[in-house]
């Protein structure tokens, strides 16, 4: 969770939800509600928007694969047991949507309880306004961007926020 509150910035978070939903076009999202939102103390709004681009431009992520470690920037496959991540939705002050990976986790594990689904913390500059969570069967590859959400064996799930919880999902 970020410290939306600490000395050191004004508050972040959202004011209400955007209710996020998938694009209309292939390997987009939308808002179909407009988004009020604070910055380091500041008011923002962003209007209902369909096709939203979610591709991941950060820094390299990484994941185990067959026949070592691979770069995924953003994407993941589904392991052994099928696999599960979130990505964190943001807003910056123009109103630019952005998307930050969170790790990976076994679906069959995450089921049973036995591992938690943790939430990307808030990068400082950008407003949390949600989440998607995609869950892959084995052999499945997801890359934000590239893969429809609504491609087989993938499971996309929103969740609208008005920041990022501190807590991870457990089921």
């Amino acid at each position: 969770m970020s410290d939306n509150l600490s000395l050191s910035q004004g508050a972040t978070f959202a004011l209400n939800s955007g209710a996020l939903a998938e694009g209309t076009n292939a390997n987009t999202i939308k808002t179909t509600a407009d988004i009020n939102y604070v910055i380091d103390g500041r008011f923002y709004s962003k209007s209902t928007t369909d096709n939203i681009a979610i591709s991941y431009s950060g820094a390299s992520v990484y994941q185990a694969a067959a026949g070592g470690i691979q770069a995924v920037n953003g994407g993941f496959t589904g392991g052994v047991n099928g696999s599960t991540r979130i990505y964190g939705i943001f807003l910056d002050t123009a109103g630019a949507v952005s998307i930050l990976p969170g790790p990976i986790v076994d679906s069959a594990e995450l089921a049973a309880g036995r591992v938690a689904l943790p939430f990307p913390t808030a990068p400082r500059g950008v407003c949390p306004i949600g989440a998607l969570r995609i869950a892959l069967t084995a052999g499945v590859t997801f890359t934000p961007g590239s893969t429809d959400l609504g491609a087989t064996n993938v499971t996309d799930t929103f969740y609208n926020l008005a920041d990022m919880p501190a807590a991870p999902l457990t089921a």
